[in-house]
């Protein structure tokens, strides 16, 4: 199945533009409406055709292999987007296929992008998304309002703020989220897998106390972020 997303004052103009990039008519599309048009947005919607691609096929050949290897019993869903292939995962085994807060699904992720595009030059490469139950936009909603949370903490304590460890994918969102805070700044430490990200007081007194106070070793304490509960049943 192939998909893109579309953009319009309203949503018929952002059908016909989708119609038009795919060269489809309505009658040979799914369309769903993303967003409704507002004041301050566009309408959004996504066009899918129900044709499968080689390179759906492929992916999907690949993660269902490595699935199998991993002893899991998951469905895979494959749809190729005009950013790349998304691969969303559902089944018995979905839980375990995400592991604790999306380990396991960065390390899928990690393994089909190598293997598929081993062999491949930069123009032929493909960005493949892996995602199960929603799991990686209700992660990022967690940890955007954690992100913000520890800010505050950090910025009403006076010291620096260490956090566990994380995967990339949960270390970028907290990147991204404070990347424009004019109290705090973010970096991340530590090796791979125990890297992590520390707040850190953007105000001079601040970071001098700090400074001292990681001399002492007495760095904040590591702080867990929300969890997000994960089911095993597909959406």
């Amino acid at each position: 199945m192939k998909s893109i997303e579309t953009q319009g004052k309203t949503v018929d103009q952002a059908i016909e533009l989708g119609l038009y990039k795919l060269g489809k008519t309505r009658d040979e599309v799914k369309i769903t409406i993303l967003e409704e048009a507002g004041l301050f947005n566009k309408a959004r919607v996504r066009l899918s055709t129900s044709e499968t691609s080689e390179t759906e096929e492929e992916v999907k050949k690949l993660c269902e292999e490595l699935l199998s290897k991993m002893d899991l019993n998951v469905k895979v869903f494959v749809e190729e987007t005009e950013n790349g292939i998304n691969v969303d995962l559902g089944g018995k085994d979905t839980a375990l296929a995400i592991g604790k807060h999306g380990d396991s699904l960065e390390a899928i992720s990690h393994i089909l992008n190598n293997i598929y595009n081993r062999d491949k030059n930069k123009d032929e490469s493909i960005r493949i998304f892996v995602d199960s139950n929603n799991y990686r936009a209700k992660r990022e909603a967690t940890l955007v309002i954690y992100a913000k949370k520890m800010a505050a903490r950090a910025t009403r304590e006076g010291h620096n703020i260490k956090l566990e460890p994380m995967t990339s994918f949960e270390r970028r969102i907290i990147h991204n989220t404070l990347s424009d805070s004019d109290k705090v700044f973010t970096e991340s430490a530590g090796m791979e897998p125990n890297r992590y990200v520390v707040i850190k007081l953007k105000n001079k007194e601040n970071r001098r106390k700090d400074k001292s106070e990681d001399r002492k070793e007495e760095t904040a304490e590591i702080e867990n972020p929300l969890t997000v509960e994960t089911r095993a049943d597909n959406d």
